[in-house]
């Protein structure tokens, strides 16, 4: 159910909220070693209140001072993220359609990057929405939070709601990729691929 006090997005995860939320982290390999056990753990948290999901991840790094770290403008995928930089998204169906989603990425360097997944598999860099996001780097590795306006996202009216979602961790300097919902390259769609977020209530 909604939270009363939300966190403050600055990147560090010392608001005891996220010690009262379970913990997302069976996460596996899509590449470079299909369904093998990531080589860095990866711990994701959610909340909401009335208004806006919230986000909070731990990528654990054996090697803290190798995370690379990119700037690039707002939506730069090619110049901050794909194979350029470390970085986390986000993925939504809040439609909970199969066919329609969203995506929220932040490398870490903080750059942000807003896709709207259509056809199950395609992507649009164009589609842009108002949300936040921030990074900090320690001696564990890298953390992240982010807060996402339900405002910017479309959904069907419900008491309780079911949405599809994704999560995904790109480590540079290993080009691997860790997933919740891994899916083989040459598999179809993206969004159909997706796990469950459910629960959702009063917003």
């Amino acid at each position: 159910s909604p939270i009363e006090n939300p966190p403050k997005i600055d990147g560090k995860l010392t608001e005891s909220i996220w010690e009262s939320v379970n913990s997302i982290s069976d996460f596996v390999q899509k590449d470079p070693d299909y369904l093998s056990p990531p080589t860095e753990k990866t711990k994701v948290y959610l909340t909401y209140d009335k208004q806006t999901i919230f986000l909070a991840a731990r990528l654990y790094d054996s090697e803290p001072g190798k995370i690379r770290r990119q700037l690039a403008p707002h939506d730069d995928w090619f110049g901050a993220f794909d194979n350029r930089a470390d970085w986390f998204s986000f993925e939504l169906d809040s439609r909970h359609d199969h066919q329609t989603g969203f995506s929220f990425a932040v490398n870490a360097s903080g750059v942000l990057c807003d896709e709207m997944i259509y056809n199950d598999e395609d992507y649009d860099t164009n589609w842009n929405t108002i949300w936040d996001a921030a990074v900090s780097i320690d001696e564990t590795g890298w953390t992240l939070e982010m807060e996402i306006p339900f405002s910017m996202l479309r959904f069907n009216e419900g008491d309780i709601l079911t949405w599809g979602m994704n999560f995904t961790r790109y480590i540079q300097r290993k080009d691997e990729t860790i997933s919740w919902m891994p899916f083989p390259e040459e598999v179809e769609g993206v969004a159909s691929k997706f796990g469950h977020l459910t629960g959702l209530k009063g917003i």
